[in-house]
């Protein structure tokens, strides 16, 4: 097993734009033949946990296995490498047992992570999808033992959480709450998709993104020389203003409460939006497998639309790239890096 090469361009991104398939367009047999080879590197990583996170460690973007971050982990399958859109969804499906396997490697990761860290300070970061924690777990990471990068959403979760890094004697923790407006997100999240060829259904993204600050307020209780809370807030231009503490408490209660529906809401009006106006600019073009797959996450009374949306949106753009190509944006260069704390 060797590391994971730096940022491509990879082969899946020449594909043609208009060729790009999302895993649910696929046929049954297809689907099926991608998910048993998944679950099989995923059981071999698993069984080799060991070698794989020393892998991990020498992979880009993982500040030397000290930064804890599912999404990167995953990018250990060859064959979610070979096509990350299909092999995230692939992961997704519940028809699928590789995730049983990766959820594994993940607990094996954390806690080699706190093992690593001889009790220094760890850093969490917490929030919606697309809002600026890996930039940010990137940028300050090096200044901590380890690093946990995920939504953090669930309260048990993160409390669990809290418990194992103290039992590793870690007793300095920090936990940062990255926010920003769903739309914002989801222009982020959407062109992390090109980059990446990774994106989040959108009935998944407006549940991080409610209940991260109430997730956050949770935590009020435990504020103390033990844990420390940051709320950053993050708009266009990058990372706006930050608190700390208990102003960090405050900064949240006073923020305009965060209702799931209503955040659905606004991520699906905001998405059918950019089906419905498609720009003559091809770097406003995003990939037509992460638009396919994104209809299947809008209420059902959406769904219809978007689908026709998506296939005036298709034709739009054939019409205005008549060569094809290899993407709307062409190759890409490597992963740029979002706003973030």
């Amino acid at each position: 097993m060797t590391p994971i090469p730096n940022p491509g361009p990879f082969p899946w991104q020449q594909v043609a734009w208009h060729e790009r398939r999302s895993y649910w367009e696929l046929a049954e047999a297809d689907r099926r033949e991608l998910r048993e080879s998944l679950e099989r590197e995923a059981a071999d990583l698993a069984r080799h946990a060991d070698r794989s996170l020393e892998v991990y460690a020498q992979s880009p973007g993982t500040l030397d296995g000290q930064l804890v971050n599912g999404d990167v982990l995953a990018t250990l399958l060859p064959s979610l490498r070979r096509n990350p859109t299909q092999g995230y969804e692939a992961l997704e499906d519940p028809a699928g047992r590789a995730a049983v396997h990766m959820n594994f490697l993940g607990k094996h990761l954390r806690d080699r992570a706190l093992a690593n860290a001889q009790g220094e300070p760890v850093m969490i970061f917490m929030g919606g999808q697309a809002t600026g924690k890996t930039t940010g777990a990137l940028a300050l990471g090096p200044a901590f033992g380890a690093v946990f990068d995920a939504p953090h959403t669930d309260p048990e979760g993160v409390a669990f959480l809290l418990g194992r890094i103290r039992q590793a004697g870690c007793a300095e923790i920090h936990l940062a709450y990255t926010d920003r407006h769903p739309e914002g997100s989801l222009k982020a999240m959407l062109a992390r998709s090109e980059r990446e060829g990774r994106y989040v259904p959108l009935d998944r993204m407006a549940r991080a993104h409610a209940w991260a600050p109430q997730t956050f307020l949770g935590l009020a209780g435990r504020v103390g020389r033990s844990l420390q809370l940051y709320h950053v807030q993050v708009d266009e231009e990058g990372p706006g203003r930050m608190a700390e503490g208990e102003d960090a408490l405050a900064s949240v209660r006073a923020r305009p409460k965060s209702i799931e529906s209503v955040v659905a809401y606004q991520l699906q009006t905001a998405y059918l939006s950019v089906l419905r106006n498609p720009t003559h600019d091809p770097q406003a073009w995003y990939p037509r497998d992460v638009l396919a797959g994104l209809n299947r996450s809008l209420d059902a009374w959406r769904r219809s639309e978007a689908d026709h949306l998506l296939r005036r949106f298709f034709k739009a753009v054939a019409d205005r790239s008549a060569e094809g190509g290899p993407g709307p944006r062409g190759p890409s260069d490597g992963s740029e890096a979002e706003p973030g704390p």
